[in-house]
């Protein structure tokens, strides 16, 4: 009995196809592209408001973030002044969602391709971050490599992670927002007083010169008053020095005990129409122009019953010096010019 070409053919495919199967299941290419969907920081996961310190790393930059007895967070690294809670709390949220979606290398010599490789390196594109609890515990550790948006197996969004104490690194679903710098771990903001609710500005210097600018009952816009009399302002100065209250912030800051020989340019104080009060002044120093406040416990109290203070720490105000950037402080220059006169 002749055997049936088509029943050997047909038996040689189902070999071949089970053969190469096998062989694609059992390769190492193939079981680096699976992965269980796991949860890659469980402790975080289940319990994400015990998070209490933030540890970030790479290359020379070492920061460090804790809350406080207040629980706010606050920069070690930066005389314990407020971080940005909004950012610190966004950080802790993508962590504790971050899942196991594929296994990548173990190889040292293609870290730096995905960047997982060691943080320690001046030259990293790697982070290192780490969560811990109140207790030391450690809630999240890993090395924070590449980003991507899209991919071929239907993340939106990823990241590669690796464990500093392992070889193995593993693509991760979701992308975590670390900046590079500290000052964008700060919470920058000083003032954040609306255009509209400031009622007036008074305005003096060292020698005595004094001048005040006010909402004009009319529909005129704004009045001053200084040596030469009352009259009205110019809105583009007026709203130059109004603005100069508003969305207020800063690109460095140090305590205010901090011994520095700065030169007094111009002294200032804003009262809005709840009655609340906040006065300061500009100083010059070297190159930057520095901001320092000086408001009394009553006006914090009428601040925080406005329910400002859960905002920003206006209860810090009086203990900071705070640099701000130079289109900025030109709006606080045109009280100079109000306080000479010569203005229409």
């Amino acid at each position: 009995m002749r055997p049936n070409p088509t029943l050997i053919l047909f038996l040689l495919a189902v070999f071949s196809t089970t053969v190469a199967l096998y062989s694609i299941n059992s390769s190492e290419d193939y079981q680096r592209t699976i992965a269980d969907n796991v949860i890659v920081f469980p402790r975080l996961n289940a319990k994400p408001e015990a998070a209490n310190v933030l540890f970030i790393e790479t290359g020379a930059l070492k920061l460090k973030f804790t809350q406080n007895a207040e629980s706010v967070w606050v920069a070690e690294n930066k005389f314990k002044y407020p971080a940005s809670s909004e950012l610190i709390q966004k950080v802790i949220s993508q962590l504790a969602d971050m899942r196991k979606i594929a296994v990548k290398t173990r190889m040292p010599s293609r870290f730096n391709q995905i960047g997982v490789e060691p943080y320690q390196k001046a030259d990293a594109n790697s982070v290192f971050v780490k969560l811990q609890g109140a207790d030391g515990e450690i809630l999240a550790e890993s090395i924070l490599g590449a980003q991507f948006k899209r991919n071929n197996i239907g993340v939106a969004e990823g990241t590669f992670i690796r464990h500093p104490k392992e070889q193995q690194a593993w693509l991760a679903s979701g992308s975590i927002d670390i900046p590079s710098d500290l000052l964008s771990w700060l919470d920058t903001r000083i003032l954040n007083i609306e255009f509209n609710e400031i009622k007036k500005i008074k305005f003096w210097e060292k020698m005595g010169g004094k001048a005040v600018v006010l909402r004009s009952n009319d529909d005129r816009g704004f009045i001053y008053q200084n040596r030469d009399g009352i009259r009205y302002l110019d809105r583009k100065i007026a709203k130059n020095l109004f603005e100069s209250f508003t969305k207020l912030s800063f690109v460095d800051v140090w305590p205010r005990k901090t011994s520095e020989k700065w030169q007094s340019i111009l002294y200032f104080e804003v009262e809005v129409y709840s009655g609340s009060k906040i006065a300061g002044q500009l100083l010059r120093g070297d190159t930057r122009k520095i901001l320092q406040f000086s408001v009394d416990e009553n006006e914090l109290k009428k601040i925080a019953l406005r329910g400002l203070s859960d905002a920003i720490a206006y209860s810090e105000l009086n203990n900071w010096s705070y640099v701000i950037p130079a289109w900025q402080a030109d709006r606080f220059l045109e009280g100079l010019k109000v306080i000479g006169g010569g203005l229409q």
